[in-house]
């Protein structure tokens, strides 16, 4: 069954009346299709199997779809799932309906990045390590420029917890390691790639001796290397991005990126579905986890470590 046919069957389950339906966990990343995602995909199948439970996937279909995410999570709600593992859209706009779920008693794991709501017995955290990921990034470009140059930022998010803790963490350890890098463009975060492509260009033109651009999420990664090939700066600029996806492996492999780091969805969703199931026979306790975001280069991105971290194999052996 391919993942497209998986969803419609999946979106049947939670139609009609409502259910109990306490051995299905939901799984509703930001979106799906990505590798970031289908790694989380991955986790929580194998964890799901291990421990006895189906495994219920939707996303929305766009990042931005902040509603359509809301009511995912409503109906999971309504349909009294098991647990619900979440990736959410929009630090603000899912406070309310996780509220909800922990008040009916149905537990919850926020992965990737973080809401304003403490831990507690029917909630509990897995995230990225943002601030690891930013001190990384600078520890990376501080490397490759030799400690001197320019750099440009793109993809900035205020609305993004864990974006924004990277863009902070990354400019205050630039600063106190490579003091001869200065950063001369920060560019906002956009929905779409060619949003961030117009930002890394007008970056591009502005500072055409720029040496490098550190992007903070898939889209300005994906949006600063179509800058790059479009401006034909291909080996003049060094591209260290944030978050995994396909295309930007390719272009690590091809040598037109530098480097992406990378988020551990794949241990994100597996300890997320374990934690569930610890709760559901009262041996969990209220957690909040950060995982190490880890560096991917040329020379070790056939690393089988790596690669288990990147794979989209969604599909579990009975």
């Amino acid at each position: 069954m391919r993942i497209r046919e998986y969803l419609i069957a999946g979106s049947l389950l939670f139609t009609g009346c409502q259910v109990r339906d306490s051995r299905t966990i939901a799984v509703i990343p930001e979106t799906a299709g990505t590798r970031l995602w289908e790694s989380v995909h991955v986790g929580t199948e194998l964890a799901g199997h291990q421990e006895g439970f189906e495994i219920y996937w939707n996303a929305p279909t766009r990042e931005d779809d902040i509603e359509g995410q809301i009511a995912l999570v409503d109906r999971a709600i309504q349909n009294r799932v098991g647990g619900i593992v979440l990736a959410p859209d929009h630090a603000l706009a899912l406070l309310a309906v996780v509220h909800e779920a922990e008040s009916d008693h149905i537990p919850v794991v926020v992965i990737h990045s973080p809401l304003a709501i403490p831990v507690g017995p029917n909630l509990a955290y897995v995230v990225n390590d943002d601030e690891a990921m930013g001190q990384l990034a600078a520890d990376r470009m501080g490397k490759v420029l030799h400690g001197k140059g320019t750099v440009a930022m793109i993809g900035i998010d205020p609305s993004a917890n864990g974006v924004l803790l990277r863009s902070q963490a990354f400019e205050k350890a630039l600063r106190s390691q490579f003091p001869g890098i200065v950063v001369v463009e920060r560019k906002s975060g956009s929905s779409n790639p060619a949003g961030s492509e117009r930002a890394a260009a007008e970056a591009l033109e502005d500072h055409p001796e720029l040496d490098g651009i550190v992007s903070f999420s898939v889209i300005a990664s994906e949006g600063s290397w179509a800058a790059i090939n479009a401006l034909k700066k291909n080996g003049k600029v060094r591209l260290v991005g944030c978050d995994q996806e396909i295309d930007l492996m390719a272009g690590i492999r091809h040598g037109d990126i530098d480097s992406i780091l990378v988020e551990n969805t794949f241990e994100m969703g597996r300890l997320a579905v374990k934690w569930i199931s610890d709760q559901k026979i009262g041996i969990a306790k209220p957690e909040y986890l950060r995982l190490l975001p880890i560096l991917v280069t040329k020379e070790n991105i056939d690393d089988p470590s790596i690669q288990r971290i990147l794979s989209n194999n969604w599909r579990v052996s009975p």
